[in-house]
């Protein structure tokens, strides 16, 4: 596989969804700190600078992100990046004429980058600072306007000659139209290839469960979702089916008769290696009378580990290997790498459930996928793609409506029976 694109992460969820952009067009893509090692940065096919909810062009503790424009590959920035390249380079920055929302992008000079862009289309803004200036090298290929508002000059800069491009909106985001042509651009730019789909992830995937296992047992928690379910196959395919336990926590807060579904689902799949705890009164008792949403998800996040290890000791699996379905989004959206904000915490990352991970006592397999990634693992698996509950039908012994969780009530999605 060649050389990925290192997508810096500077915050929030810009780098994340850059990152599965790239995958998403078949291009390997990896999410990297600012701080991480310039020789290893250096190893990139291409960078990407995010933008970034908390820092600004004015901060001056910006000087990691200084360093990585001086290595010697092709780097594009949006936002707050297309800010830093501008200044690196000798441009300027101001607090002034800030655009939020969609934007009308006109093309005003032929760049590699905007190959098969249309001369106007719609982009995505969300900035306060504006860059006013570029400096030697650079020259402006792009300017903005939201109706009736100013012009807004730069909002596309390039310097061919050093292969620097900065973007003052969000090609990442579908608001922006042919923001995916654009990333496209890049990548080919960068001479990558398109290598990357879920065929490269099962055979590493069930090779890293096994390395990590090393003959201990494996107890994984299952809700019935789309995550969990995966990782319980990966789990079946690569480990003798002794060594494979299971564990559904019924919290109380399940839809109507989910927690049976799960439990037939799993059952028939490992047998008495199947366990299930009815916690709902546990539940009720320490989530009584708590407001904040916040304090909720860690109550319920300690009490699946404190549930959890109380049926591990019952069972004698102490030294099993705790496995769970967390994806990356999880680790992002819980504030789980420096510059991240906390959107909301998710149980398998509470402060607990951190140090049993630090103790190397849990197995994550599909930690570093996104959503979709792990659907289309899910399909490299040959397990059915037409829903999401865990819902058994006649004659099948894995779920029909597996995949795809809808705003719908449940009496209302898509069940397997034919009419």
């Amino acid at each position: 596989m060649s050389n990925p694109i290192t997508v810096i992460d500077l915050g929030g969820q810009y780098a994340h969804l850059i990152a599965s952009k790239f995958r998403s067009l078949g291009y390997h893509a990896v999410i990297a700190d600012p701080e991480a090692p310039l020789e290893e940065l250096a190893k990139s096919a291409g960078i990407v600078l995010s933008g970034s909810p908390s820092l600004s062009a004015y901060d001056e503790d910006n000087s990691a992100v200084r360093k990585i424009l001086d290595l010697p590959v092709p780097i594009l920035g949006f936002c707050f990046g297309h800010q830093e390249i501008a200044k690196h380079y000798g441009g300027t920055v101001v607090h002034d004429q800030p655009e939020y929302g969609p934007a009308v992008l006109t093309i005003t000079a032929d760049s590699p980058i905007f190959e098969n862009v249309p001369r106007e289309s719609i982009v995505f803004m969300s900035h306060g600072d504006t860059v006013t200036s570029v400096g030697g090298g650079f020259r402006e290929i792009g300017v903005s306007h939201t109706g009736n508002g100013p012009l807004h000059r730069f909002a596309a800069i390039a310097d061919e000659q050093r292969r620097r491009w900065g973007f003052q909106y969000h090609p990442e985001v579908d608001d922006s139209v042919y923001g995916h042509v654009m990333l496209e651009n890049f990548a080919r730019i960068c001479g990558c290839e398109k290598t990357w789909d879920a065929r490269h992830h099962l055979p590493s995937k069930l090779e890293s469960i096994r390395t990590a296992a090393r003959g201990r047992d494996v107890f994984l928690l299952v809700s019935g979702g789309v995550d969990s379910s995966v990782v319980a196959q990966l789990l079946l395919e690569a480990l003798p089916r002794e060594r494979v336990h299971m564990l559904h926590v019924d919290t109380g807060f399940m839809r109507e008769n989910e927690s049976a579904q799960v439990r037939e689902l799993f059952a028939s799949r490992v047998g008495d290696h199947f366990h299930f705890v009815d916690a709902s009164g546990r539940f009720y008792e320490a989530l009584l009378d708590v407001i904040s949403p916040e304090e909720k998800r860690r109550i319920i996040g300690e009490l699946f580990v404190a549930v959890c290890e109380d049926e591990m000791r019952r069972l004698n699996l102490e030294n099993a290997l705790l496995a769970q379905g967390t994806i990356y989004p999880d680790t992002i959206e819980s504030g789980g790498t420096r510059r991240a904000h906390v959107i909301k915490t998710h149980h398998n990352r509470v402060p607990l459930m951190e140090e049993m991970i630090r103790q190397g006592r849990v197995l994550e397999p599909i930690a570093d996928l996104y959503k979709k990634e792990v659907r289309d693992l899910g399909r490299q698996l040959k397990l059915p793609d037409n829903g999401w509950i865990a819902i058994r039908s006649p004659g099948r012994d894995w779920p029909c409506a597996f995949w795809v969780r809808t705003a719908r009530p449940l009496w209302r999605w898509p069940m397997c029976s034919t009419p």
